[in-house]
């Protein structure tokens, strides 16, 4: 197949077509599965909400693992397809919008969640200082987020578009979780300056 390209990025490279292969969504399950592989941070039986599903990559992977026993969340603003699974619950709409959340979960009998995934990032302008700084401001709001709906001990998982002001997203989690890991999974494109922020234990 000939690659395609969309300015510098190569869209249909290898983890383009190993996600097709093998049924993901999108080449964002391979970068899920390379964190579980060094942090081991899904477990089987947990509840773990998935911030910006769409189109349901990590939804996959996370449904595996934890099992017909766990329960995974999507959210996201536009519309998940299905993944027929009855371990995966989906809600169309804002993450920040708290009342839907909160309705959403009571109606599932949720209250709170042993992990937080997000994938989320800004509407890019193509400004890199603009994009990362916009993408500190999301996470900054997805951990106030995570502070009432995270378990005791839970960990949480934020895409950063990292740059000079990576301090101003560094310092509250460090003031909410006791260990911060960054890993740049292999399946990011290359040119990419995303990164993800493993948390650990939140105090």
């Amino acid at each position: 197949m000939k690659k395609k390209t969309i300015g510098q990025y190569i869209v249909q490279d290898v983890w383009f077509l190993e996600a097709k292969k093998l049924g993901y969504r999108a080449r964002s399950a391979f970068k899920l599965l390379e964190i579980q592989e060094q942090f081991d941070i899904i477990k089987p039986g947990m509840s773990v909400l998935d911030v910006a599903s769409a189109p349901g990559s990590f939804l996959q992977v996370i449904s595996k693992i934890i099992g017909p026993e766990g329960l995974a969340v999507g959210v996201d603003l536009q519309k998940i397809k299905s993944l027929g699974r009855p371990n995966v619950k989906l809600l169309q709409g804002d993450i920040f919008d708290a009342p839907k959340i909160a309705a959403f979960c009571e109606s599932i009998g949720v209250k709170q969640f042993d992990l937080v995934t997000s994938d989320i990032a800004p509407n890019t302008t193509g400004m890199k200082g603009v994009d990362q700084y916009r993408s500190i401001e999301l996470n900054i709001e997805i951990l106030k987020f995570a502070d009432p709906w995270l378990k005791m001990g839970g960990n949480i998982v934020l895409k950063v578009f990292v740059g000079e002001d990576i301090q101003e997203l560094i310092t509250p989690i460090k003031q909410r979780y006791t260990t911060l890991k960054r890993i740049k999974p292999r399946a990011c494109r290359e040119r990419s300056f995303e990164e993800y922020f493993v948390c650990l234990g939140k105090k």
